[in-house]
């Protein structure tokens, strides 16, 4: 977003990043409230709702996690008996196979939190999540770009330097 569109709109960044921050923030109270981290619950949230069997690597991508925080996790739903780690094809990464176990979990720790989300876009008209949908993927593509261009602009930078 530009910055005169911030200040003609009289809207701080701040304002924007502390509302994400409180959204963060209530679904790391609700994993607390069942004994789990916030991350436990988005590796639990995309393991359960996968279409295809994840691997750690994909989890990492998906999730945009680091390995030993993903593997802390897988590891701890292997001790539980809600996944079975399978050996891939090619050997170096294991599939994680939610058990019968893993889904009955998944659901008693999903379930409440969809309803809730639920009951919210329920109480939203379908206007609403229009326009806030729109304006969260047009902030995600245009962030994408600017640090993209921050990125390209680095790399330009230090090339002239070697």
């Amino acid at each position: 977003m530009e910055e005169s569109n911030i200040d003609s709109q009289k809207i701080p960044l701040s304002s924007l990043k502390e509302t994400w921050h409180k959204i963060n923030c209530l679904y790391d109270l609700y994993a607390k409230s069942l004994d789990l981290s916030f991350v436990s619950v988005l590796v639990l949230w995309t393991l359960h709702n996968s279409v295809a069997v994840c691997t750690q690597k994909e989890l990492c991508q998906k999730l945009g996690l680091p390995k030993q925080v993903v593997n802390s996790i897988i590891k701890s739903f292997w001790e539980r008996g809600y996944v079975e780690l399978k050996e891939a094809k090619d050997r170096r990464n294991k599939e994680i196979i939610v058990t019968k176990k893993g889904n009955e979990f998944a659901k008693k720790v999903l379930s409440p939190l969809s309803e809730a989300e639920y009951a919210v876009w329920k109480g939203l008209s379908p206007q609403e999540i229009a326009i806030l949908a729109g304006a969260l993927e047009k902030y995600i593509m245009a962030l994408e770009e600017a640090l993209q261009n921050r990125n390209d602009t680095e790399e330009a930078s230090n090339d002239r330097k070697i």
